[in-house]
């Protein structure tokens, strides 16, 4: 793959600018801080602890969501960081965050990570090499967590065939959890939660 493809999903996300002003606090309880351990397709470990102090958004599913999945991953990063748009993915992961509006001189505009997470299911031991071997072919540039555990299932559920979605604010805590297509009040949700949690982080 070398360039974005983030056509799909141009109009769920348009219609919200990422350089809103900052919306009203989020209600609700307290939660607490994620803890999740994985791997990814260069058998690297990888950990949401090392991502503190950003706000992180896991886009994950099964097989059959793949193709779903990857489409709204681009689109999202993409939409946080315009001047990745056209870009391959090397330099699309490369390309800066939109800044915040309104911020004092001093203040710094958090950053949105998206990853992507492969649910693969709970398979044999010597199976997961091919499949880490496959992801990495196919997604060289763009780091690709694997879950071999169900972790993402166990913890925020999962639809099968569809797109899953988990907001994580810079302290690690879970803001979002969307399971699921996303109809446009469901994506409007989505930019209001990460947007809240940028300007959370920056005060």
């Amino acid at each position: 793959m070398k360039r974005l493809m983030w056509t799909g999903f141009v109009a769920l996300i348009a219609v919200v600018p990422a350089l809103a002003q900052p919306p009203a606090a989020m209600p609700g309880p307290a939660q607490k801080t994620i803890e999740l351990a994985l791997e990814d397709q260069f058998d690297r470990k990888t950990d949401v602890a090392d991502l503190r102090g950003h706000v992180v958004v896991m886009v994950f599913g099964d097989r059959k969501g793949n193709e779903a999945c990857r489409a709204l991953g681009e689109q999202l990063h993409v939409y946080w960081h315009p001047d990745a748009k056209g870009q391959t993915p090397a330099k699309a992961q490369a390309a800066p965050v939109a800044p915040l509006e309104g911020l004092k001189p001093e203040q710094v505009s958090p950053n949105v990570i998206v990853v992507p997470v492969a649910c693969c299911g709970k398979v044999p031991g010597a199976i997961r090499p091919a499949i880490s071997k496959q992801i990495a072919k196919g997604s060289p540039d763009v780091v690709v967590w694997l879950d071999f555990a169900d972790k993402m299932k166990e913890s925020f559920g999962l639809t099968a065939g569809e797109t899953n979605v988990i907001v994580l604010d810079a302290a690690g805590k879970l803001r979002l959890k969307l399971n699921g297509a996303l109809d446009q009040p469901t994506m409007d949700k989505l930019v209001k939660t990460v947007q809240t949690a940028r300007y959370e982080a920056a005060r």
